[in-house]
């Protein structure tokens, strides 16, 4: 499960916006796709860590750590403000991740918008999670 947990994280969140009545226009990405014809708003998957790992005092749990990365990005445009789109994605983002399916996986640290470096109309927000799969089993835990 471990490396396909990441393209299980973008179709479930595809799916999820394709479905919404307020995000249809979001595209899912991994960090690992082509972005030779980016489009906005968009929402950026980083597999940040991926690290086996011996769990309890038998050290018979076989686990992976995972973090992952969201970056997402929105262009303004007229009447619509970029920063308040990435929030509203964002938002939306963290109360899926909070259901049943991966709430396992915890947000870590804050999130912080800022403008792109090289397009001051392109906004970036970031958001961290993070949990450990058992490779056994593939479930999903929090870190300890």
């Amino acid at each position: 499960m471990d490396e396909t947990l990441l393209y299980q994280l973008k179709d479930d969140l595809q799916e999820l916006f394709d479905m919404s009545d307020n995000f249809q226009d979001v595209i899912v990405k991994t960090a690992y796709e082509d972005f030779s014809d980016i489009e906005y708003p968009c929402v950026i998957i980083h597999e940040l860590e991926n690290v086996p790992d011996n769990r309890y005092y038998d050290m018979q749990e076989h686990v992976v750590n995972v973090t992952y990365q969201f970056t997402v990005m929105s262009e303004g445009t007229f009447g619509e403000d970029a920063v308040k789109q990435v929030m509203l994605i964002m938002d939306y983002i963290t109360k899926y991740m909070r259901g049943r399916k991966y709430t396992s996986l915890q947000k870590v640290g804050s999130t912080a918008i800022q403008p792109h470096p090289n397009d001051t109309n392109i906004k970036v927000g970031y958001m961290r999670y993070e949990g450990c799969i058992d490779i056994d089993t593939n479930i999903i835990y929090r870190r300890n």
